[in-house]
């Protein structure tokens, strides 16, 4: 009896020691991605900084207006760089219309969800 009662002491404490081995190398596991997450989130961070100074660096009113007057002045618009309000599509007040700008040849209007009304000369 007393040899069966040994035995099972010695299954029950063999299963413990392993069981904590398995618990405490998964929570060592478990640690170390924690910490590799942290250096990461630190990584990103650090990154969106430098990018949000470079964004400020790039967007400075002195740089931008420089850059437009460069490029405005370098290049003359071409024909089909500009427009006028008659080359903007229409908008279509009933379903009638449709048929009738198809007919007159001078391309597809394409009906707009909302009104929208567009003044010349307004800024």
């Amino acid at each position: 009896m007393m040899r069966r009662s040994m035995t099972l002491w010695l299954l029950l404490a063999t299963c413990a020691g392993i069981s904590l081995f398995l618990i405490k190398h998964e929570v060592q596991e478990r640690e170390d991605r924690l910490n590799a997450l942290h250096r990461e989130i630190l990584a990103d961070q650090e990154a969106i900084q430098v990018l949000n100074a470079e964004w400020s660096y790039l967007n400075r009113p002195d740089r931008l207006e420089h850059l437009i007057r460069e490029l405005s002045e370098s290049r003359a618009a071409n024909q089909l760089q500009l427009t006028s309000l008659d080359m903007l599509p229409q908008l279509l007040s009933e379903p009638d219309d449709l048929a009738l700008a198809n007919r007159g040849g001078n391309g597809i209007i394409l009906p707009m969800i909302r009104p929208v009304s567009i003044k010349a000369g307004a800024q």
